[in-house]
């Protein structure tokens, strides 16, 4: 049986380069505390900005989750990552996301990510 990847596009509105930095610099600012393996108050989640890099949950007391690693790292445009949170690493799935400016017609929103 072949599974069709999940795709999803939204729009928002700021510019390209704030978009890019709130997806990767300040996910715990938007990121359901209940979408965390440990839901902690205050845990925090990382993307290191690099390929190579890591995506984790750390907590306040240091313990640290690891959820992905990453791919591509080329701000503000494109990042790919491995997902794999409470899965094995064999089993990741790949995500990239690209960011664009929307085309003119809406131009009231001019981040599309998809």
């Amino acid at each position: 049986m072949i599974v069709e990847p999940l795709r999803f596009a939204f729009d928002v509105e700021c510019p390209l380069e704030d978009a890019f930095d709130l997806w990767t610099r300040r996910t715990s600012r938007w990121w359901p505390r209940s979408h965390t393996v440990t839901g902690e108050r205050g845990v925090q989640v990382i993307f290191e900005a690099r390929p190579g890099g890591r995506i984790f949950e750390r907590t306040p007391d240091g313990h640290e989750v690891e959820w992905g690693e990453i791919t591509v790292w080329e701000p503000p445009r494109l990042l790919g990552y491995l997902w794999y949170i409470r899965t094995n690493r064999a089993d990741a799935a790949g995500l990239p996301s690209r960011m664009r400016r929307a085309r003119p017609a809406r131009a009231s929103r001019p981040i599309a990510i998809s």
